[in-house]
């Protein structure tokens, strides 16, 4: 669980350079890019939580925000190749 977390960490710098580095030069690449870095920190979160909401029932429900932030993201980053461009 902690080789999760600290990829959870380490997606976190890599979304926001990634993200700067679309928004400055618009590149498609680094927009796609930064979207996967953010999906798969979010699903790298969700045992680490799962994990933790098995001691405290009150994660259940941000268990369940991640994934639905997960899905939503995956749907939405999948609908952009679809894209005619």
């Amino acid at each position: 669980m902690l080789v999760l977390f600290v990829y959870f960490l380490v997606t976190v710098p890599a979304f926001l350079g990634l993200a700067l580095v679309a928004q400055l030069s618009r590149a498609a690449w680094a927009k796609r890019a930064s979207e996967v870095v953010l999906l798969t920190g979010v699903a790298a979160l969700i045992p680490v939580v799962l994990d933790r909401a098995l001691d405290r029932p009150v994660l259940w429900l941000f268990v369940a925000l991640l994934v639905v932030v997960l899905v939503f993201g995956a749907a939405m980053h999948v609908r952009t190749y679809r894209r005619p461009s």
